[in-house]
């Protein structure tokens, strides 16, 4: 990895560290993480024009990627792509509560004078969610097909047509949404990330899984893990706190609803793999799951009715 390094900082050295599981390197002055690439080279370029952005629009939480002393921003090292950031200098300020943060962060990257390309999802959700619908089904036909089959195998063959039905309605909903006249400028893309697990209550952020997307994408990636968990984990606090500073407008609340009847933690476990109880125990977990989104729009202190956002009972 010193090698790696040296690419970008001739000379260089420092000491091996980890950060977040990532091999890093601890100079006198800065931390250097090096980070396994997951797309493009124009996905990235893009990527580091808007931390550049953000940094000087009064972010200076966020990593830095950095380009080799050849101008490119991704090496390859023993047959694997990586994207090598510099932290930000040690930084005090005392955060705001978490769903203030992210309403700023959302408000800063609606402002980049730039529109990203590769690295947009805006609109295109319908459509990524029946790509992925569709890998799945072809995994289910193979799995039909054979014989015999482990526990796990059956359980997928099980539960699958489930799976199908809440992807379905998902983007069923999604769909009719986009006929939603009551939009702000709220709901104009942003600077998001593509699973929203917290990162902003970090001191420091790190820019590689940041895309440019509807800003209810966090938020409804925040509230799935919420759901999720084993034991209920306080929301309201995050959402009130958030939609002070960015009101969601009715077209965003029912964005946010639709992410979450579709059940991409499921698919994201399935694509993973199915050995282990990982897929099984989400599954089982998805009673509890739904009984909570049901209770989405009341920790909003939304009225459903008042407002007419359509709820999913209305498609069953």
């Amino acid at each position: 990895m010193l090698q790696l390094m040296q690419q970008y900082i001739p000379g260089f050295t420092g000491k091996p560290v980890s950060y977040r599981n990532y091999h890093a390197y601890q100079t006198t002055e800065r931390l250097y993480v090096i980070i396994p690439a997951r797309t493009d080279q124009d996905s990235y370029y893009e990527l580091a024009a808007i931390t550049v952005y953000m940094q000087e629009a009064g972010f200076p939480r966020l990593a830095q990627p950095m380009l080799t002393t050849e101008g490119q921003i991704l090496t390859v090292y023993e047959n694997t792509a990586y994207l090598v950031v510099e932290m930000p200098p040690p930084y005090s300020r005392s955060l705001d509560a978490h769903g203030a943060e992210l309403a700023a962060f959302h408000q800063l990257g609606a402002g980049c004078p730039f529109a990203p390309d590769t690295l947009s999802s805006y609109g295109k959700w319908s459509d990524l969610w029946t790509v992925r619908l569709s890998q799945a089904e072809r995994l289910y036909s193979n799995i039909y097909q054979k014989r015999p089959l482990v526990h796990e195998e059956r359980v997928f063959l099980d539960t699958f047509h489930y799976v199908i039905g809440r992807t379905e309605l998902a983007i069923q909903y999604l769909n009719e949404t986009s006929n939603e006249f009551r939009f702000t400028d709220y709901d104009q893309p942003t600077t998001v990330f593509t699973k929203y697990q917290s990162e902003l209550a970090d001191t420091y952020v790190l820019p590689h899984s940041i895309i440019y997307d509807h800003p209810a994408r966090d938020l409804a990636e925040y509230m799935r893990t919420a759901f999720c968990a084993e034991e209920e984990m306080e929301t309201g606090e995050f959402l009130q706190s958030y939609m002070q500073q960015r009101p969601l407008s009715v077209f965003g609340m029912r964005v946010l609803y639709a992410r979450l009847i579709m059940p991409l933690h499921l698919f994201d476990q399935i694509e993973k793999g199915l050995t282990g109880k990982a897929y099984e125990t989400l599954i089982m977990q998805q009673s509890k799951y739904e009984q909570r989104l049901a209770g989405l729009f009341d920790h909003m202190q939304v009225d459903t009715r008042t407002l007419e956002i359509p709820m999913l009972e209305n498609y069953l």
